[in-house]
């Protein structure tokens, strides 16, 4: 099929002609539109899912995200010269970008700038023309169209901008007109589309019309914004009041952008910049400070004269208290605050946290700055790991509310981690406070407890805000609180300072990485909408390598605002090139490398602790167990939690759930870096071995209580120092396994990688169960893929046999039928090679599966008698209970009912004298579509139901949703309408979440329902 087009710029889908050929699906279109974003570029299942679901997608997402996938598949098999292809890391779509609507615009538009305007102008409309209606019009979610899309209407917007003036500059002053105006309808305060639209109706003889849209524009920004027009807006609005008509010259308006600055050859000056206000004067009372502030951060400015308070802060409505300080003419009001961010972002949540701190408590009455009950002063910790921005929060805040404290704004940096490795003792820091009051020499007393009581007096009485930066640990801090109300101290520290939220009733205020929302926002800040917004996909690189961190952000931004010509895609590419190394972050200094910022925290470390956080790069991640760190480091489980506990302390580390620890990626290869410089590869490599026999010996031990039913492998013993987990039931073993489910995919990949082939396989065969049975079909065939690999490397046939057969199962849910049987009979040859009967009639249940689903009955009785047979040869009761079942399922299959029930009903009494819930369901579930079959419906509903209740209970997402389907259909042949409506309806859900390839069915039956 030729003359396929596909189209973002407007409702999103694929066209022939005028006829749309799909998707029909919102959650589709969405994944197809990331797919045509970068067409020949791998997406990521994770950008996919963001796409789709944007930042909270649930947890049946990337199942989802398969489904879409195999659906676009089958429309884009019928097209020629297009292929959607998967591998590792992602699907990547393969098109001609001239078939792209927005890669053509794209085309158009950057051929128009390179030539003259007659041309230019044929082609910017030819690029309009592609355009109909918003970006990403009918996609699922706000994510696309907010952050893609909104990228993407700021081009076409541009686009309009640059071709109204061409028209402008060729004398089409109508034409002009006519495509501006909806643009100014819907962006009225947009100046550059308002001055183009003033030319070109001045010039049309609309004189009149031009006034009156500067009148209507100017009255907006007065009202909506607080400010006059530009000065490009007012020059040509004089223009035309003078009945200048504008020149040729002026018409390059929107080329040059509405904030430009008046060329030599505009002989209208701009107006002359505001006088500064005068400074407000002090109270006569109060001196300067004699002495400097301590060393900051960034220069440090005066605190603003006392005044209404902005509105972001509280009001403060408690009465000032009685002065007990010394007389004001000997005490100066210190303002000592850094300076203040000019491009602060995000933090609201943390910024109402401390703003709460100011709102008076219930009941509470006067004599404090915060009108809570007047026993201590306020305090707060900050705390969080190098890099997020703590002193940037802290100082931003007390900017804020700094007016509520008329009695001065006190700042040290007592230098706790920092690149000297000297902290400021709390001497030095009570000598410098004393200073900032200006107390006389001849005042201070001669010993430490004398000064810290003299500075207490001092603020007896007084509102006072403190700041105290960069903290080491609560003795560090102690002497210099208040010892009376009146005064709220900011602390920021890379440790959590317990002590202090103990025993002085601090607030604490932990700090975490900054969302993707926060993220943009910095950049945006630091960089220019614009110039964010025409890079949206660079842009989330950018962001998920910088891995939220606030200090990489900015490290990042700073290279691409002294590089304006650099395209983020460019420094994004630059990221990933780097592999995980740090040296991509290095803003020049020590406090602006992230490495060195890291490091100052780590040097804090005790022997063991450093030991732990340098092995925490050899973990494969992304969260990691107290037994698993036990293993890592060959300790016992106490002592692995007394380590874990000093460096979550130290915010080197993140607790996410109880007893699941985690850090971010840039702390990870930080670690990383560690390792390879001071443990050798021999510890390293015993290291990562002691982790896989964990993984892989808890597994198994998992396995066992997960499915009792199968063979366990045989595994060589753990190395010194593992420590395996054991559970006791089923329930146990699930709640592991989901867990530690996306650990186990990477340890298996890291296994492989590192030359740990028998880890490799024995690991996919030890999530193969859980993953079929909770649906995570995509990791089936991907750790399986691996596992092939490494089995064939090592040469092992049972290892190739076990890959196989994942493989088969994973093809076989996802409906590719020829694939999974071509996996299945490689798996059973390979069995049979390695003399392993019971492996062989795993591969015949797999085999009658496929037998079924395509229909071929017959096939599919023989293996399942096959697997009868082979169980009963090898004397496994379990596997011949199961296997029993099967068979009476087959024999339904064939439409031998009665031999269903004979079959069926012994295998369920063997099952539940096992006491085997997942057997016991199935037989059940076969039970119940025999009865279906014979006419006794009323009974089949009965043992539907029971299947159905044991398979919820056991967490069974995909048997529990397929039994629900037939459940439906029983209850539909009892003349039960709406109970079969309802359970098809929750069946459905379950599919579509699933990603189950029978979902389209059930909601046909839906549809014939109504």
């Amino acid at each position: 099929m030729h003359g396929t087009e596909f189209r973002l710029l407007g409702p999103v889908g694929i066209w022939q002609g005028e006829q749309g050929l799909g998707p029909t699906a919102a959650q589709q279109r969405s994944v197809l539109a990331m797919l045509l974003l970068e067409p020949g570029r791998v997406v990521s299942v994770d950008r996919l899912v963001m796409a789709v679901w944007g930042e909270d997608p649930p947890g049946s997402a990337r199942n989802a995200v398969q489904v879409q996938i195999s659906k676009l598949r089958r429309i884009l098999a019928a097209l020629a010269d297009t292929e959607l292809s998967t591998s590792a890391q992602g699907y990547c779509l393969t098109v001609d970008q001239e078939r792209v609507d927005l890669h053509r615009f794209r085309e158009l538009v950057r051929e128009a700038r390179t030539v003259g305007d007659g041309p230019a102008g044929e082609l910017l409309h030819a690029a309009l023309q592609l355009w109909r209606g918003p970006a990403l019009a009918d996609v699922a979610g706000g994510w696309l169209p907010e952050t893609v899309g909104t990228g993407l209407e700021e081009e076409r917007r541009a686009v309009v901008e640059e071709c109204a003036a061409i028209d402008l500059r060729s004398g089409r002053h109508q034409e002009a007109a006519a495509v501006l105006s909806p643009l100014v309808a819907e962006h009225p305060l947009r100046e550059r589309s308002v001055g183009l639209l003033m030319e070109a109706l001045s010039r049309s003889g609309r004189r009149a019309d031009a006034l009156a849209l500067f009148r209507s524009t100017r009255q907006r920004y007065v009202d909506e914004l607080g400010i006059e027009p530009g000065d490009d807006l007012q020059r040509l609005h004089r223009k035309v009041l003078d009945a200048q008509p504008a020149g040729a010259d002026r018409a390059g308006l929107a080329l040059a952008g509405a904030d430009s600055a008046p060329t030599a050859a505009d002989p209208t000056p701009a107006p002359a910049a505001a006088a500064p206000a005068p400074a407000a004067v002090a109270p006569t009372a109060v001196v300067a400070p004699a002495t400097p502030a301590p060393a900051a951060t960034a220069p440090a400015t005066a605190a603003p004269p006392p005044s209404a308070p902005p509105p972001s802060a509280p009001q403060d409505t408690s009465s000032e208290p009685p002065s007990e300080s010394p007389p004001a003419a000997e005490v100066a009001v210190p303002q000592q605050l850094p300076a203040d961010v000019v491009h602060f972002t995000g933090r609201e949540r943390e910024l109402a946290g401390l703003d709460a701190l100011l709102r008076p408590a219930p009941g509470a009455g006067a004599g404090s700055p915060t009108g809570r009950v007047p026993t201590a002063a306020v305090i707060s910790v900050i705390a969080g790991s190098g890099g997020l921005g703590k002193t940037t929060l802290a100082v931003h805040w007390a900017h804020r509310v700094c007016d509520r404290f008329p009695d001065g704004q006190l700042y040290v940096n007592l230098r706790g981690f920092g690149p000297t490795g000297s902290a400021m003792t709390p001497s030095e820091a009570v000598r410098g406070f004393l200073d900032a009051f200006q107390v006389p020499a001849h005042r201070i007393p001669a010993t430490v407890e004398a000064q810290t009581a003299l500075y207490r007096s001092l603020l007896a009485g007084r509102r006072v805000l403190i700041l105290l930066d960069n903290a080491r640990d609560a003795d560090q801090v102690r002497p210099l609180l208040p010892g009376a109300p009146g005064c709220l101290v900011l602390l920021t520290s890379r440790n959590e300072l317990t002590g202090l939220v103990v025993a002085e009733q601090a607030q604490p205020l932990p700090l975490d990485l900054l969302d993707r929302a926060e993220a943009r926002e910095l950049l945006a800040r630091r960089l220019g909408s614009e110039r964010v917004a025409a890079e949206p996909e660079a842009v989330e690189d950018v962001i998920t390598v910088c891995a939220g961190l606030p200090l990489a952000l900015a490290i990042v931004a700073a290279r691409a605002a002294t590089h304006p010509g650099f395209s983020l895609e460019a420094l994004a590419r630059e990221l990933h090139d780097a592999r995980g190394s740090l040296d991509a972050f290095d803003g020049g200094d020590a406090t602006t490398d992230v490495r060195a910022v890291f490091s100052w925290s780590y040097h804090t470390l005790g022997t063991d602790a450093a030991r732990l956080f340098r092995l925490l790069g050899v973990h494969p991640g992304p969260d990691i167990s107290a037994a698993a760190v036990a293993s890592l480091m060959g300790l016992p489980v106490p002592q692995a939690r007394r380590l874990l506990l000093q460096l979550t302390r130290a915010h080197l580390l993140t607790e996410r759930s109880p007893g699941q620890y985690a850090l971010h990626d840039l702390l990870r290869a930080y670690a990383t870096e560690l390792a390879d410089a001071y443990d050798s590869e021999d510890d390293r490599r015993a290291a990562l071995h002691r982790t896989l026999d964990h993984y892989l010996h808890t597994a198994v031990a998992a396995g066992r209580v997960f499915t009792p039913q199968r063979t366990p492998l045989t595994l060589p013993a753990a190395q010194p120092g593992v420590c395996t987990e054991s559970f006791a039931d089923y329930g146990e073993a699930l709640t592991w396994f989901t867990a530690e489910h996306h650990v186990l995919v990477a340890a298996q990949q890291q296994a492989a990688e590192s030359g740990f082939e028998p880890h490799a396989w024995r690991l996919a065969w030890s999530l193969a169960e859980f993953l079929d049975q909770l649906g995570h079909w995509h990791d089936q065939g991907v750790v399986h893929a691996v596992a092939l690999d490494a089995a064939r490397r090592a040469d092992n046939l049972a290892g190739q046999a076990h890959a196989h057969h994942g493989l088969g199962l994973a093809d076989l849910r996802m409906a590719q039928y020829d694939r999974a049987r071509d996996h299945l009979m490689c798996a059973l040859d390979l069995h049979g090679k390695t003399g392993n009967p019971a492996g062989q009639a795993l591969i015949h249940v797999a085999l009658n599966l496929a037998g079924e689903r395509q229909g071929r009955h017959e096939e599919g009785l023989y293996h399942a008698q096959r697997t009868l047979e082979l169980y009963r040869e090898v004397g496994q009761r379990s596997g011949e209970a199961y296997a029993l079942n099967n068979v009476g399922w087959a024999y339904a299959m064939v439409g031998q009912y009665q031999q269903t029930l004979v079959h069926c009903e012994k295998a369920l009494r063997m099952l539940q004298q096992a006491h085997d819930g997942r057997g016991a369901s199935a037989a059940w579930d076969s039970l119940g579509y025999a009865h279906h079959r014979l006419g006794d419906h009323e009974q089949a509903i009965v043992c539907y139901r029971n299947a159905v209740d044991l398979r919820r209970e056991r967490g069974e997402r995909v048997r529990a949703a397929e039994t629900m389907y037939r459940l439906g259909s029983a209850q539909l042949a009892a003349d039960d309408v709406p109970g079969a409506r309802e359970t098809w309806r929750q069946t459905l859900t379950m599919f579509d979440a699933l990603g189950h390839p029978d979902a389209g069915r059930v909601r046909e039956e839906l549809g014939r329902l109504g």
